[in-house]
């Protein structure tokens, strides 16, 4: 099948600043944890251990994405390569994904990627992240969402790119 366009690849970086606003962010998080632990009562200390386990991870992903510069997502003919957030479930062919849509949970608007089989997805996952992925699988309802949190692109311009390859590439397998 000829293609209509060539497609170049495309390397979608975080944004610095707003990867410095999450460090922060974080970093507040797992601080009003460490005095939740601080307190004599248990309910308190057991939410403070949660909290400092949960964004303490938070916080070591967006200081790795602060010091290290690699692309959050990778755009090509293949598919899509998503390290958007510490929940990304790494590369995803075209022919797995079956629709691409905006949607909105808990206020965050973000880009929801339907999968045919998203435990297939899920199970090419490097297991640290992997339990992670599959803890928030009640939110992620049957797909690979990519948030705007550390991207350097509006979710507009990203959501335009991912319907434009997945057109051109999707059927192709």
């Amino acid at each position: 099948m000829a293609r209509k366009q060539k497609l170049e690849e495309v390397l979608i970086y975080p944004a610095r600043w707003r990867v410095a606003v999450n460090v922060v962010l974080y970093g507040a998080f797992v601080f009003t944890g460490f005095t939740l632990l601080a307190t004599p009562d248990q309910i308190p200390r057991l939410i403070g251990a949660g909290v400092v386990v949960y964004f303490g991870l938070l916080l070591i992903y967006a200081l790795r994405r602060l010091l290290v510069r690699a692309p959050s997502l990778i755009i090509n003919s293949e598919g899509v390569f998503d390290n958007a957030s510490i929940t990304g479930v790494g590369g995803v062919h075209w022919h797995e994904i079956t629709g691409i849509e905006r949607r909105k949970n808990y206020l965050v608007h973000h880009i929801a990627v339907s999968l045919r089989d998203r435990e297939a997805v899920v199970a090419r996952v490097p297991i640290p992240r992997r339990w992670l992925v599959s803890l928030l699988a009640i939110v992620a309802q049957d797909s690979a969402n990519i948030t705007p949190g550390m991207l350097d692109r509006p979710l507009d311009e990203v959501e335009e790119l991912l319907e434009r390859y997945h057109a051109e590439f999707g059927s192709s397998r």
